[in-house]
């Protein structure tokens, strides 16, 4: 079963792949933004701004996919500035950012919901 979709916002007959999920896959994690200052009498004043999609970062494992998958994967990082990333949670709009060879591991940073 598939879990994950990543297609290019522009035209690209390539720019399409269905990633089933891998052991190493990170697409859960939320944060929020939040920052915590101690102040001069003693205790803290924290600010906290909530949640925004574009706090998250997907780290998507290739491990075990073909090498078409994989010369795929790294076309969309060479010409995409953004893409469009489709999970269990949502729809989000990403940057392909990095795809490191030796851990065959994805990150895109999500930037807002599609």
């Amino acid at each position: 079963m598939y879990l994950i979709g990543i297609a290019a916002r522009s035209y690209d007959p390539l720019g399409a792949l269905l990633l089933p999920y891998r052991d190493g896959t990170v697409l859960g994690d939320l944060s929020r933004r939040v920052s915590r200052v101690r102040t001069l009498d003693g205790g803290v004043a924290v600010t906290n701004r909530g949640h925004s999609p574009g706090d998250r970062t997907l780290v998507i494992s290739l491990e075990g996919q073909s090498m078409d998958v994989i010369d795929q994967v790294r076309r969309v990082v060479r010409l995409h500035a953004f893409v469009t990333v489709s999970t269990p949670d949502g729809c989000f709009i990403g940057v392909p950012s990095e795809y490191a060879d030796n851990r065959q591991l994805l990150t895109i940073l999500i930037t807002e919901e599609a």
